[in-house]
């Protein structure tokens, strides 16, 4: 239920990953000025604002007394953020392709003072301010889906679904005076798979139809995903339950692509539920028996090496167990057992970066873990890395594809090319696609030599040797590394430690933290 509360009832909050823009800023106090509230303010029962930030902001500066505002249960920290995400996203009629970036050049492009100059103002606190509560009306949910069924469109309408079952409730639907659909297209087929009755709408008139689209879909603020959201999207990039490999009847799990794939390229991972045999020697020629898997998921890898006689070294910052709950204190139990492998000197052959790409979030990130690499790899091991290109199906994929579920329910990022945001119901998790080019900046910083780069299947396999290691660079990098956050907003702890490690083994001294701007 809509309930009008005193505006200082409720307050923003910290994350919301949507960067203010005076501009948009004054178009969303002219929405405000000619529309009033056409949807309402989220807000939890403590009063933390969950969508409406801007809309809370302007109409606070415009001296509004009263807010409208649909409360919602409690949700923790971090279930705060993932719900703060679906709005941003989810309130717009946006098609997965549509970016910050387009949807800001659409809305710029667009006449806007010739759309609202003939509608008249509405005087602040008054009823007209506030169509939300005072105008909103039950419509024949069949009626309205006849009129506009040919807008329908699955990927809206998954994002509708997911945000509806997460708050609970469904937000109005804002319709034109011929029953079209201006805002909402998504719960409105929502509403109409689930065959309800009726649906709330709100009615605009046909002078407020364009302007009201307009601002409803696309006046929508830059996401600033690397900046609030950061964290998040690093300790959400742990590998889900549903993407560990098939196992034999014996529990042996299937071989990961990545480490088997550069050497035999057509074979697939349930060849390799044992490596044993002509494979394992083949193996071992290749990438030698003292092997690093960074970035270990659930250890299947590493067990399958461990149990054909490889000496493996696992490290593994979010290890989870079941379900999609990272179990810290074992990872933290694997950091240190790596940490004491990596400065008992083990001269590793190979060091496999494996899929782990795929889902660091941000480009610095891998620039780091390469450093990492490379002091792993030296003086003469090999850098194996393998990860999802840009031309993965859900970089290339159209907006006719069907959203089956809410695992596969993405929308794209551009604060770099090829991203894209999944698993938005439960732990938002980025996905990137590489390029060729992208992979051989992030090496070529701490390998003289990238020795191969080959597409397969979709994804890159490439080898770097002749490790490089600067000192300062590889203390930043570690710092990094062994002090990833965890959701309860602790670290890993282990950044003082592995740079103990590091110098041991490389036989140098690294620059202290207040050197490498890291100090506290």
């Amino acid at each position: 239920m809509i309930k009008l509360v005193p505006i200082t009832d409720v307050k923003a909050s910290e994350y919301n990953p949507r960067k203010n823009d005076e501009k948009r800023l004054a178009l969303t106090e002219m929405s405000l000025r000619k529309l009033g509230f056409l949807l309402p303010i989220y807000a939890d029962t403590s009063g933390e604002i969950l969508s409406g930030h801007q809309r809370h902001l302007v109409a606070t500066r415009m001296g509004f007394t009263r807010i409208p505002v649909q409360y919602v249960n409690n949700m923790d920290l971090n279930e705060r953020k993932t719900v703060n995400i679906l709005f941003n996203r989810a309130t717009n009629d946006l098609s997965k392709q549509d970016t910050c970036d387009k949807i800001k050049s659409r809305l710029y492009n667009m006449d806007i003072q010739s759309m609202c100059e003939a509608l008249p103002d509405i005087e602040p606190d008054s009823e007209a301010s506030f169509p939300c509560v005072y105008a909103i009306r039950r419509v024949d949910t069949t009626q309205l889906a006849k009129v506009n069924h040919r807008n329908f469109d699955s990927h809206i309408a998954a994002l509708a679904k997911t945000l509806e079952r997460s708050v609970g409730s469904s937000m109005p639907i804002v319709i034109g005076q011929d029953m079209n659909v201006v805002n909402g297209i998504g719960r409105l087929q929502v509403a109409a798979e689930a065959k309800r009755k009726f649906v709330q709408c709100v009615q605009v008139t046909k002078a407020q139809e364009e302007f009201s689209s307009a601002m409803l879909n696309l006046l929508s603020m830059d996401f600033s995903m690397e900046s609030s959201y950061a964290d998040v999207l690093r300790y959400n990039s742990f590998m889900r339950e549903r993407n560990t490999r098939e196992t034999d009847t014996e529990g042996n799990c299937a071989f990961g692509d990545g480490f088997f794939k550069g050497l035999f390229p057509n074979n697939n991972g349930r060849d390799f539920f044992k490596l044993e045999g002509e494979a394992l020697e083949a193996w071992k020629n290749k990438y030698g028996d003292k092997i690093v898997d960074f970035g270990a998921g659930k250890l299947n890898n590493t067990r399958t090496l461990r149990n054909a006689g490889v000496f493996v070294s696992a490290f593994e910052p979010y290890f989870v167990t079941t379900g999609d709950t990272i179990h810290k204190e074992k990872s933290i139990e694997i950091a240190n057992k790596f940490l004491d492998e990596v400065e008992s000197g083990v001269e590793y052959t190979s060091v496999f970066i494996s899929s782990v790409f795929n889902s660091v979030p941000f480009m610095e990130d891998r620039i780091k873990i390469a450093q990492i690499a490379a002091a792993l790899c030296s003086p003469g091991g090999r850098v194996v890395c393998w990860c999802q290109s840009n031309e993965s199906q859900q970089f290339v994929i159209t907006k006719k594809h069907s959203v089956t579920n809410n695992a596969r329910l993405t929308f794209d990022l551009d604060y770099e090319p090829n991203t894209v945001l999944g698993d938005i119901s439960k732990h938002p998790k980025v996905q990137k696609g590489h390029t060729a080019d992208e992979l051989k900046d992030i090496f070529s910083r701490s390998f003289k030599s990238i020795d191969r780069i080959d597409m397969i299947s979709k994804f890159w396999y490439l080898e770097a040797t002749k490790p490089t290691v600067n000192p300062e660079r590889l203390a930043e990098a570690l710092d990094f590394e062994f002090n990833l956050p965890y959701p309860d907003g602790t670290t890993l702890g282990l950044a003082d430690r592995a740079r103990e490690v590091f110098e041991k083994r490389l036989g140098i001294t690294l620059p202290g933290k207040e050197e490498t701007g890291h100090g506290d």
